[in-house]
């Protein structure tokens, strides 16, 4: 019988899209990475035969930039889609249409960009999906992974190579060829650059342990150094009235639905007892981290004995009151809202938590003040604090239909410039009576300059201690000038204080990053087949798995009986095509 070969994989692309559209519906997580990234805190033959390429013709006319540099005249239009976050505040008079960005993208580039459309955060990955479905894209666009890895084997999306090569600038380069080159050998298939990473080669998402200081005092105990201190923190905090109020109310560890998350998630809770879950309750299913077991084979961090040693422990608190007991059925924000009426004492989470939701306690709430302290270990091995950003988790795809397929890299240059190159603040943040708003998240690409924040809390560190500033660049210097309000009694730089000082945010980050302390999955590559198809259902139930378990309407020991099924209904052949992927490090 003969095949079709071109018909058969068409077909074999559109089921997949489909079911692509189904489970982005199913399971959005509430991040369309366009727009709404975090402030800016696979090796590829780069002379790549063009003759050997199947990239488009970069086009740029007599009239159009001939490298990283340059302006169209006339001006071009690039169309996109957009992410909107609707928790968020815009700059008053600018919206996604037009703003800074757009208008400088005009005014020195010639490109004027146009939002096809523009949805809510947490409908964008469905969105994107029925687009990549119906092949009607636009130029460019932001993907999650699994919808990267669908796009590259439809064969859709532009082969970017030779693009990157001719018109990334340095800066822009030196972003992605970081960290063992490990953003662009990601976004790298068959040789080819198939994407633009939105995000990786960061560990700025690595837990830390917030706490009530003032509540420690009122139950006299001293910061943790083990484990077993996190959970006598919890207990008196939940038992020892540390509000001083007489009543019997109040927690001690704050948890909602998501389980993993940046803030009020489990992820830093888990590592203290060297275990590595990891997959959020919204999430693709798709973002797991993997081990190497002793036969060099790998396996699932989440199903390894250390993870239900944890379950344990927090089960033991859940029973004791410690932990709100309508959890599972709250959310980010009304854990936020707990935490700040004063009704919770402790949470893991990430880098962002002193902006939000703690930020205006100290100024808000009379002798209220948060400490920031590093994970610690149940034992006397060291404790390592998990990072799932090191792969870039969204990209920036170029349609293979673009009459301009170089003009998004021209849009990232000068993202880069005006952020990290000659830090411009109005790109940043605007300050209008009083508030200040991000103008950073209302470009329609975005990127990151790994290793960025850290940097930045040394110099300002250093440059407290000698007085001397003259070392600083723009970006750094603003920094220094808010811990310096902070000092001399401006409250409402409580958040600048927690992050850029010492013993601050990334100071403890830098830290885990110096002393070797982050763990990173063993699988690098992106995700598989099965991973795309089951992943979303065995998301599920491991949620119900870890939250019956902590609430008590499951034994401890059904953590065994989850386990296998697990690899029975799709997990064996996950760690199959993880192991024969090639992609193990």
């Amino acid at each position: 019988m003969v095949v079709n070969k071109a018909k058969a994989k068409g077909s074999a692309m559109l089921s997949l899209l489909l079911i692509l559209t189904t489970v982005t519906a199913c399971s959005s997580n509430g991040d369309g990475g366009n727009g709404n990234g975090n402030a800016p805190n696979a090796a590829t033959n780069a002379n790549a035969n063009a003759a050997e390429s199947d990239s488009p013709a970069a086009s740029p006319a007599a009239s159009g930039p001939s490298g990283p540099e340059g302006k169209y005249d006339p001006p071009i239009e690039v169309t996109t889609v957009r992410s909107v976050n609707a928790a968020g505040e815009l700059p008053p008079g600018e919206t996604f249409d037009q703003n800074i960005w757009t208008k400088t993208f005009e005014s020195d580039l010639g490109i004027q960009v146009k939002n096809l459309w523009k949805v809510n955060a947490e409908q964008y990955q469905n969105k994107v999906a029925v687009t990549m479905a119906s092949g009607d894209m636009p130029d460019f666009m932001n993907v999650d992974a699994q919808q990267f890895q669908t796009l590259v084997e439809a064969g859709t999306i532009a082969d970017l190579t030779d693009v990157y090569a001719k018109y990334a600038s340095d800066l822009t380069k030196s972003s992605f060829e970081g960290s063992n080159d490990l953003r662009l050998k990601a976004a790298t298939i068959d040789g080819k650059l198939m994407g633009i990473p939105a995000d990786g080669g960061e560990s700025a998402d690595t837990h830390l342990i917030y706490i009530r200081k003032d509540w420690l005092d009122n139950v006299g105990l001293q910061p943790p150094k083990s484990m077993d201190d996190v959970i006598k923190i919890a207990m008196a905090f939940t038992k020892n009235d540390p509000d001083k109020n007489g009543k019997n109310d109040t927690y001690g560890l704050s948890l909602d639905y998501n389980l993993f998350n940046g803030w009020s998630g489990l992820d830093g809770f888990f590592n203290g007892y060297h275990a590595y879950p990891f997959n959020p309750t919204k999430g693709t299913g798709t973002n797991l981290n993997f081990i190497k077991g002793a036969d060099g084979k790998v396996q699932w961090a989440d199903v390894q004995p250390e993870v239900k040693t944890a379950l344990g422990k927090l089960a033991d608190l859940f029973k004791l009151g410690a932990i709100y007991p309508e959890f599972s059925v709250i959310d980010g924000i009304k854990s936020g809202e707990l935490v700040t009426s004063g009704k919770v004492g402790m949470a893991f989470g990430s880098f962002f938590v002193p902006t939000w939701p703690i930020n205006n306690m100290y100024k808000d709430v009379p002798g209220s003040d948060w400490g920031i302290y590093p994970l610690v270990s149940s034992d006397d091995q060291p404790v390592l604090a998990q990072s799932t950003t090191g792969l870039p988790s969204h990209y920036f795809v170029v349609s293979k239909k673009s009459e301009h397929p170089e003009a998004p890299f021209l849009l990232l240059n000068t993202y880069m410039e005006k952020l990290y190159g000659h830090f411009d603040k109005k790109y940043h943040t605007v300050t209008v009576d009083g508030k200040d708003y991000g103008e950073f998240g209302l470009s329609p690409i975005n990127g990151g300059l790994p290793g960025n924040n850290p940097r930045a809390a040394v110099a300002v560190q250093a440059a407290k201690k000698s007085g001397d500033t003259s070392a600083l660049n723009d970006e750094q210097k603003q920094y220094y000038d808010q811990v310096a309000k902070f000092e001399a009694g401006d409250k409402t730089m409580w958040a600048a204080n927690k992050l850029w000082s010492e013993g601050g945010v990334f100071s403890l980050q830098g830290q885990y990053i110096d002393n070797h302390q982050v763990f990173t999955s063993a699988y690098m590559g992106n995700p598989t087949p099965t991973m795309v198809s089951k992943g979303p259902s065995l998301r599920d139930e491991e949620v119900k798995m870890m939250t019956s378990i902590i609430m008590g309407s499951k034994p401890l020991d059904y953590f065994d009986e989850w386990a296998a099924n697990w690899l029975a209904s799709g997990g064996q052949s996950i760690l199959d095509e993880v192991n024969a992927s090639g992609m193990v490090q």
